[in-house]
């Protein structure tokens, strides 16, 4: 994402204060929501990696090394927490800080828990009901698969087109343009691509040898050890793209199961990819929800959080980010300096420094 010099140079102002040594209160205050967003830990450039690099939030190594510094900077509070200060209890503390993950890789359970266990901090995983205690790969771990295992050159790809194939950095680029044209279409025109493309780059769907997904075992441990674990549909559409029954159902059919499988009520819910719209918002209400998490870029202001609690946006991490990237998103500088606060991020927040 090119930038213009001024905006380079303010960026590179914000990362010199943040390596004095950014805290909680710096540009944003002390009465800001800052809800981080992880999806899987690991090393995507892990030997052997088959799946989708950019689903990594962060190395065993960073992950430690970020929830150390969280705990020194910031209050770091739960799902119960937020919920009981909007019902008039207790006020939340100065530099309120939210874990959150997305989806239930299993590797939340094997190398995020660990650490928050061992620090004490609560957390919150929004999981994709279906695929719990399944061996299932989702479609865009199955795209990287794909596109790493076909020994075409080249292909007549579904929604894109002729593509050149020859080579990594060919693969890479067809991958991004397949990963974006198929979030823009229906859920059924993506299942039918999919399975488009794995014909005409002659290769099956991959059967993983170990789960990608945690089990329901894990998800008891965690919920008895203060991560909570919350809907975030059964097999993960982008709800925009779905009929309303069919939105409907995946969430209230996702908060039912956790419900069930917890014996904790469903209570806050996070949207695939991050879209929602009003009739999307008015189903999570109506399921149960009485908070629900976007892709918006965070920190938000108190006052925003609570009059739009289906809306709170948060703050993604990438395995890419730097140190210093990881402290800038922390602290609220990513979004002033860019002023996006409360919509989208760009796609590559990392290509700033």
């Amino acid at each position: 994402m090119p930038i213009g010099g001024a905006v380079r140079r303010a960026v590179l102002a914000g990362l010199a204060s943040a390596s004095r040594g950014c805290s909680g209160d710096v540009l944003w205050g002390r009465d800001r929501l800052t809800a981080l967003v992880y999806h899987r830990i690991g090393d995507p450039a892990e030997p052997g990696m088959e799946f989708d690099p950019a689903v990594f939030s962060a190395t065993p190594e960073m992950f430690d090394r970020q929830m150390r510094w969280v705990s020194a900077n910031f209050n770091v509070i739960g799902i119960p927490d937020l919920l009981a200060h909007m019902d008039g209890g207790p006020r939340l503390p100065e530099r309120p800080l939210l874990i959150t993950f997305d989806d239930g890789y299993r590797d939340n359970h094997e190398l995020a828990f660990p650490v928050l266990r061992g620090l004490n901090l609560p957390a919150v995983i929004f999981l994709a009901t279906g695929a719990i205690g399944t061996d299932r790969v989702m479609w865009w771990d199955e795209l990287r698969f794909l596109l790493l295992r076909t020994e075409r050159t080249g292909a007549d790809l579904p929604l894109v087109g002729p593509r050149s194939l020859h080579g990594a950095p060919s693969r890479t680029s067809a991958r991004m343009e397949l990963l974006a044209a198929l979030k823009a279409v229906t859920d059924d025109e993506r299942v039918a691509a999919m399975a488009n493309l794995r014909e005409v780059l002659g290769v099956g769907a991959p059967r993983p040898q170990t789960p990608l997904f945690m089990d329901w075992d894990a998800v008891a441990e965690l919920v008895a050890n203060r991560v909570e674990c919350q809907p975030h549909t059964v097999d993960h559409p982008i709800l925009i793209r779905v009929d309303g029954d069919r939105a409907r159902r995946e969430i209230s059919e996702s908060a039912a199961e956790i419900a069930r499988r917890t014996g904790r009520p469903s209570v806050a819910f996070a949207y695939p990819n991050g879209d929602w719209s009003t009739d999307v918002m008015r189903a999570v209400g109506e399921a149960g929800m009485r908070l629900a998490f976007t892709m918006r870029l965070g920190p938000v202001r108190a006052r925003d959080w609570q009059e739009a609690p289906l809306e709170i946006p948060r703050v993604p991490l990438d395995a890419t980010d730097s140190w210093d990237m990881f402290r800038l998103k922390a602290c609220g500088m990513v979004s002033t300096l860019l002023g996006v606060t409360g919509r989208r991020p760009p796609a590559r927040l990392t290509e700033l420094v």
